[in-house]
């Protein structure tokens, strides 16, 4: 490989702006383009049979919306396959082709419409509740479309949400338009889907274009943290908890997941959870101060769901220290108590070691995406400042601008998601702390517990000491007095003075006396 030149094919980049990397044979022949960049760069002709080449991921289909599926979104508004108007020859067309693969794989992965969500689906059966999406009332608002410009439009069904008029827009606007119209026009959109159908999302996989294996991820709910690229979006999963204090399930685990594209944000969830609500309010707040993206919304989203565990773990501290303070102090009927609470907080702790713990990893993933696709951007602008022509590059100053501007938009999400991460380890390192504390509380306790019923011990064994050198003293006074109590003839008897009596009994007087002098220089008194 000593003699291997590697030669880069210069593009613009596409609307996806990812790149692919193919392997030539060696037979093949440098195209023009690559002896053109060549002979610019003016390297030593190669001498090695494999070249490596970097070509431009070409769109798979002639749809110019890179997010939206046009046709598949039409057809499911008016209901039938394809619109009428449409005349393709079906088995050369890419787009069908894709859509039949599409619907193959959906086939293949999903679970049947008439299924509930089966655990066999998952790869972790223990410790999760699969939501069950036919038990949410159908007759909520369960799709929420969010524009910056435009405020929240809400719809029972997905076509019910595509089908609504934006009648809330501005009237000097004059424009009444419906969802669906809005989401080919709007730069920065977000819907918010609320325990989607498995019909649902099928229909939603194919107009958005999400990849099987995410639709899979979603309608099983998957409960693993992870954030992955795909060719038109990132999939995010981040969960949340209940926030419900007087539910049965309160602090259990709830999923949320974000697909991220370039021109919007879809959000699912099978429960109702108070972060879209909070950053829809945030986004109006600031909306007047910054531009709001698809990649703000999700870092809005992720800072919101992060920020919820504050609360908790301010009062999981305040309760770790009362513990830690008490659990020496208190005694007798105080510490029945103790160990409950010890209990239930080491679980509320547990609970935010295993939600928080993967958080870390995600946002560490998405930092580093977003460096790349910024490095990458600056990458494709210094290429095209050195192969354009000046004229070339002052008709395209508005893109490059526009380019300009989604880096810096980049550098700033950067920044935002990186005071995360520094919450998120924040958060862990005192959860783990307190984790100790109860641990160290936990063993003081039991010491505590085992220290009083060695000093009881010792206690019931000084009574039983006293006792028994009593029973001692008392059995040669008993032996005496019945050998003299006796129905026999015994000495003394012949006498009518009590002289006997009185000797007897100053005799057990001085035994007694002597036996309690040993008792108390001995220690058994």
């Amino acid at each position: 490989m000593e003699d291997e030149t590697f030669h880069a094919r210069s593009f613009r980049p596409t609307v996806i702006q990812d790149v692919v990397v193919y392997m030539e044979p060696e037979a093949i022949v440098p195209t023009d383009e690559n002896e053109q960049i060549k002979e610019e760069k003016k390297p030593s002709p190669p001498t090695s049979t494999n070249v490596e080449v970097c070509y431009p991921y070409a769109l798979q289909s002639s749809d110019p919306h890179s997010t939206i599926e046009i046709i598949a979104l039409n057809a499911y508004l008016q209901k039938r396959p394809r619109p009428e108007t449409v005349q393709v020859d079906e088995e050369n067309e890419p787009i069908f082709k894709m859509e039949r693969q599409l619907t193959a794989k959906l086939d293949d992965l999903l679970e049947n419409i008439e299924k509930k969500p089966s655990p066999s689906r998952r790869f972790s059966m223990y410790g999760e509740n699969i939501k069950d999406p036919s038990s949410i009332d159908k007759g909520i608002d369960r799709y929420t479309f969010y524009s910056a410009e435009l405020g929240s439009i809400k719809g029972h069904s997905f076509r019910d949400l595509l089908n609504t008029k934006a009648t809330s827009l501005p009237e000097e606007k004059g424009i009444n338009k419906s969802v669906a119209e809005l989401l080919l026009e709007t730069a920065c959109w977000w819907i918010d889907i609320l325990a989607p159908t498995n019909e649902e999302m099928r229909t939603i996989s194919k107009i958005f274009k999400i990849h099987p294996l995410t639709t899979e991820d979603i309608q099983a709910q998957e409960s693993r943290e992870k954030c992955e690229i795909f060719q038109n979006y990132m999939f995010i999963s981040f969960r949340s908890f209940n926030h419900d204090f007087h539910s049965p399930s309160y602090l259990e685990a709830a999923n949320f997941y974000i697909v991220v594209y370039r021109e919007g944000v879809l959000t699912f969830r099978f429960q109702d959870l108070p972060h879209p609500h909070n950053v829809r309010r945030r986004i109006h707040q600031l909306k007047d101060f910054i531009r709001v993206t698809p990649e703000w919304i999700n870092y809005a989203l992720i800072d919101n769901i992060t920020d919820s565990f504050a609360p908790l773990i301010q009062h999981t501290e305040l309760e770790v220290d009362s513990i830690d303070d008490l659990v020496l102090v208190l005694n007798g009927s105080e510490q029945n108590d103790m160990l409950r609470r010890i209990g239930s907080c080491r679980k509320t702790v547990m609970q935010l070691l295993r939600l928080l713990g993967p958080k870390a990893d995600v946002v560490r993933s998405l930092i580093k995406r977003y460096d790349d696709k910024a490095k990458e951007i600056s990458y494709h602008l210094t290429q095209q400042r050195k192969t354009s022509p000046t004229q070339n590059i002052i008709l395209n100053s508005g893109e490059i601008i526009s380019e300009k501007e989604e880096i810096k938009a980049h550098h700033e999400v950067t920044l935002y998601l990186g005071d995360i991460q520094d919450h998120i380890l924040t958060m862990l390192q005192n959860v783990n702390h307190y984790d100790l504390i109860l641990g160290r509380a936990h063993r003081n306790y039991l010491g505590q517990i085992s220290i009083e019923l060695s000093q009881a011990g010792n206690t019931t064994n000084e009574v039983i000491n006293r006792l028994t050198f009593f029973a001692t003293i008392i059995v040669p006074l008993n032996l005496v007095g019945g050998l003299f109590g006796m129905n026999v003839k015994v000495p003394g008897d012949e006498n009518t003075d009590l002289v006997w009596f009185f000797w007897i009994v100053m005799g057990m007087l001085i035994y007694v006396v002597a036996m309690v002098a040993v008792g108390k220089r001995t220690g058994f008194l």
